[in-house]
């Protein structure tokens, strides 16, 4: 009956350290996401207002968690990686924009050759008939 007894208390007080942590992972793992989304952003070479926002924010939420308050942490770092998000979703939209209107000056290119072409053999076969 003791044993049942302590075995539930050791598992009650492993639970509640692991719990006390919680916080603490959150802010990291928030605070490592927005670190690699920025080495993403400073690889692809975007710098916008987003990016800077962002910046501000990691930095901020850096210094919040060395200051001991994992939730504030937390919360700049989810802003941080939000913005690094949009800027990267931005720069994704404009370029795919870009490869549309490269598409669409190839199309009228094309089909400006096709009524060439078409006025042409209409040319052959009138001269063609006798």
């Amino acid at each position: 009956m003791f044993k049942p007894m302590v075995l539930s208390l050791a598992a009650a007080l492993l639970l509640a350290a692991c719990g006390s942590n919680l916080p603490l992972l959150q802010a990291q793992r928030t605070q490592s996401e927005a670190d690699e989304l920025q080495a993403y952003c400073r690889k692809a070479g975007l710098n916008n207002p987003e990016t800077i926002k962002a910046e501000q924010a990691l930095a901020s939420a850096s210094k919040h968690l060395k200051d001991g308050d994992e939730e504030v942490s937390a919360s700049e770092s989810d802003l941080a990686i939000t913005l690094f998000r949009l800027a990267i979703a931005r720069k994704e939209l404009a370029d795919v924009t870009a490869q549309v209107e490269a598409l669409k000056q190839g199309l009228a290119k094309d089909k400006d050759q096709l009524q060439t072409s078409q006025e042409i053999l209409g040319e052959m076969k009138s001269v063609r008939k006798p």
